[in-house]
C-alpha cells in the first residue's frame, strides 16, 4: 500500500466500530453500474492501475434475485407444460370428437345416396332387360311381318298382273276428237296381216298419263275376249316388225298425215312390273345387255344371243343383271 493507503487502513475490529455509512464506492459496487461484462472488464483494466494489489476486484454476475427469477419462471413454465400436457388430449378428443361428428353425418348421408342410386340402378336394369326382351320380341313379330308383307305384295302384283293378262297397251297412236279406237285396232290388225273379228275386242279406251307434263299421245289400252285372242293380235304385229325392220309399224299406216312416227304395241303391265321393266332397261343399258322383253307379264332380260336369260321378279332381281 501507498503511505497514505497505510495511514488510512483500518482493521476489522475497528471497522465495526465504526458508524455505518453509505458505501457506494466500494469496487463490487462501482463494478454493477456497468451495463455489460465488456464494459466491466474495461473499467477494471482502466483501474488496475490504481487499486491496490491486496484487493481482489470480482466480475460482475447474477445476483441472488436473478436466480430466484429464473427459478421461478422454470416453475411456471413446468406447471404451465404439464396444464398443457393434462388439457391437450381432452382438447383433441373434443376437436376430433366434433369433425368425426360431422363426417359421418356426412358417410350416412352419402350412404343413403349411394343405397338410393343402387335401388335406382337395380331398376334401370330390370327396365332394361325387359325391354330387351320385348325388343327381341317386337324384332321377331317384325321380320314375321315383313316376310308376309312382301309375300303379299309379290300375290298381290301377280293378281293385279293377272287380271291385265287379256290386255295390250298402244304407245303412240295420235289423238283425234271424235276418233274410234276400235277402228283403229282393227287397222293395225289389217295391216299387219291379221284377222280381227268384232267379237274378239272387249273395249278399248285411253288411260291417264302417268307423267301430265308429257307431250305423247295417252295411250291406248285394248282388252281382248281371251289371251289367245291377244297373243294372235300381238304376235302378228310382232312378225310384221321384225320382217320389216325399216318399215315398222307407224302413224301412216294408219292414214295420219305428217311425220312418220312409230308405234308401240306391247303387254299391259301393272304399275309395280312397268317400274322393275323401265329399272331392267335401264340397268341393261349400264351393263350392256342387249336384250330386255317381256312375256305373258314376266321381265326377261339377256346379254347375247349366245348367254341364257334372267328372270326379273323384283328389285332384289336387278342386282343379276351386272
Amino acid at each position: 500500500m501507498t503511505r497514505d493507503q497505510r495511514g488510512k487502513w483500518l482493521c476489522q475490529e475497528c471497522k465495526s466500530k465504526k458508524p455505518k455509512t453509505s458505501n457506494v464506492n466500494t469496487p463490487v459496487r462501482s463494478l454493477r453500474e456497468y451495463d455489460d461484462d465488456a464494459t466491466a472488464a474495461a473499467a477494471i483494466e482502466s483501474e488496475k492501475n490504481t487499486i491496490p494489489d491486496n484487493i481482489t476486484v470480482r466480475r460482475p454476475g447474477r445476483s441472488t434475485g436473478d436466480i430466484g427469477r429464473d427459478e421461478l419462471v422454470e416453475a411456471i413454465s413446468e406447471r404451465v407444460l404439464d396444464s398443457i400436457r393434462l388439457e391437450l388430449p381432452s382438447i383433441f378428443s373434443r376437436v376430433l370428437s366434433k369433425e368425426l361428428s360431422t363426417i359421418k353425418t356426412d358417410v350416412q348421408e352419402l350412404r343413403k345416396s349411394v343405397e338410393f342410386i343402387s335401388g335406382a340402378h337395380d331398376d334401370l336394369k330390370l327396365s332394361i332387360d325387359t325391354l330387351i326382351k320385348d325388343n327381341a320380341h317386337l324384332k321377331g313379330a317384325n321380320q314375321l311381318l315383313q316376310t308376309t308383307v312382301h309375300d303379299l305384295e309379290g300375290r298381290l302384283n301377280s293378281l293385279e298382273q293377272h287380271l291385265r293378262e287379256n290386255n295390250l297397251e298402244l304407245h303412240g297412236v295420235p289423238e283425234f276428237r271424235s276418233e274410234n279406237l276400235s277402228t283403229v285396232l282393227h287397222q293395225c290388225a289389217q295391216f299387219t296381216g291379221h284377222k280381227l273379228n268384232d267379237g274378239d275386242v272387249v273395249s278399248c279406251v285411253r288411260v291417264a298419263k302417268l307423267n301430265k307434263d308429257s307431250k305423247l299421245p295417252k295411250t291406248i289400252v285394248a282388252k281382248f275376249k281371251s289371251v289367245r285372242s291377244r297373243d294372235e293380235f300381238y304376235s302378228a304385229v310382232y312378225r310384221y316388225n321384225k320382217a320389216n325392220p325399216n318399215d315398222k309399224l307407224n302413224t301412216n299406216h294408219l292414214g295420219v298425215a305428217g311425220e312418220k312416227k312409230p308405234i308401240y304395241v306391247c303387254e299391259h303391265l301393272s304399275p309395280f312390273y312397268k317400274t322393275l321393266h323401265a329399272a331392267a332397261r335401264k340397268k341393261a343399258k349400264e351393263t350392256g345387255y342387249k336384250f330386255v322383253w317381256v312375256r305373258n307379264g314376266r321381265i326377261f332380260v339377256r346379254k347375247d344371243p349366245n348367254s341364257s336369260y334372267i328372270h326379273i321378279k323384283n328389285q332384289e332381281s336387278l342386282a343379276l343383271i351386272r
